[in-house]
């Protein structure tokens, strides 16, 4: 706060500053909603004004996906977000999920709550900030069950799923000659039917299509839709929509290693969700200038050997720089133009094809990276 009072103050010697209880007791009249307005602010105006929105096939591709916070170890942070126990400790967490724009790198809805709160319930939440006729949405191993599915076929979204290898619809596609099937969704059991007739789903759903591609690896991968049209959703094409799904997965690690979200300024549940959605702000504020950078690098005409993309790291640094001028310049053209300017010098060089194995999560906690630092 001093900084930012120093920023604002036009280098003048009276810079005010602030004790620890005036700024406590001035962050406790803060509602975290602010920052949800901010957010959908910023949207808004993306969805208005961006000069060259993507889109995949005329439609936004948002990757589903939750993940899990540990919080600060204290007491009312415990009840309202609950815990989980190892041979030593309890640790207290929460549950988030975010709705992700993978084309244009954008976090279209941020839940956060209780560590045990499913997962397939905190994206039904996102539903609500999406929209059936221009949304495909897509799903990674964890979600498909017979309401979900059900529930999104009700509601007239279109999805595609990843099943798990227990799924026994797809282990015989797996072990066919098939690659590519109608798929006609029974629910199996005479027990836990009661949820699916309070929200009048079925129980036999069709409509869908099973569709089987082997991966490099030799592993088969069994997606589950209802993109039934084989002619505009061939195989190759569900095969890349999948993929696309990885880019939330990238949206997490900026969240946790390079904004830190885990390192929380506070021990209240308030504080908690004034810094998750003040990070999502920022994430999708850095995003947002960043595109418009990747635009001026595919306009120039300097032809390049390798494709190149700007620095998501570089884009958060130089936007957190710049945050105080971006809201209190008068020429904030020339501001955003200088900023862009500046990333659109920060690039990497984009190498198709790449992958690595996935490696043991323990080992990840245990030895820490140095590639990327916090911002």
């Amino acid at each position: 706060m001093d900084r930012f009072f120093k920023t604002i103050s036009n280098n003048s010697n009276r810079i005010q500053s602030l004790s620890k209880s005036a700024f406590s007791q001035a962050r406790k009249k803060l509602r975290p909603d602010c920052f949800i307005e901010l957010n959908n602010s910023i949207l808004s105006y993306f969805n208005e004004n961006a000069p060259t929105p993507k889109t995949w096939k005329e439609k936004r591709v948002v990757a589903i996906d939750g993940s899990s916070l540990n919080l600060p170890n204290h007491s009312e942070l415990k009840e309202d977000f609950g815990f989980t126990s190892n041979q030593y400790d309890e640790i207290i967490r929460a549950k988030c999920s975010f709705a992700y724009d993978v084309c244009n790198e954008l976090v279209l809805d941020a839940q956060i709550d209780k560590i045990k709160t499913g997962e397939e319930d905190l994206a039904v939440r996102h539903l609500k900030n999406l929209n059936p006729q221009t949304d495909i949405l897509v799903f990674d191993r964890g979600y498909p069950g017979h309401w979900l599915i059900g529930f999104l076929m009700q509601k007239g979204f279109k999805f595609c799923f990843r099943l798990s290898k227990s799924w026994k619809d797809g282990i015989e596609l797996a072990n066919s000659n098939e690659t590519d099937i109608d798929w006609i969704m029974k629910w199996r059991s005479n027990r836990g039917t009661t949820k699916l007739k309070e929200d009048n789903i079925p129980l036999v759903i069709d409509g869908l299509r099973l569709v089987c591609i082997e991966l490099p690896s030799g592993e088969k991968e069994i997606l589950a839709t209802n993109l039934i049209d084989r002619n505009t959703y061939p195989i190759e094409d569900l095969k890349e929509l999948y993929h696309m799904r990885w880019s939330v997965e990238e949206s997490y690690k900026l969240f946790k290693k390079v904004l830190h979200i885990e390192h929380f300024t506070g021990k209240t549940s308030l504080a908690i969700k004034q810094d998750f959605f003040a990070k999502v702000f920022t994430l999708n504020l850095s995003s947002i200038i960043r595109m418009q950078g990747v635009v001026i690098k595919q306009n120039s005409k300097k032809k390049l050997k390798h494709k190149k993309q700007i620095n998501k790291t570089q884009a958060i640094a130089k936007t957190k720089d710049f945050l105080i001028d971006i809201f209190y310049a008068i020429d904030i053209r020339s501001l955003i133009n200088t900023l862009i300017s500046m990333i659109s010098n920060k690039t990497d060089i984009i190498r198709s094809g790449r992958s690595f194995p996935r490696s043991d999560s323990s080992i990840r906690r245990r030895h820490k990276t140095l590639n990327y630092r916090g911002i």
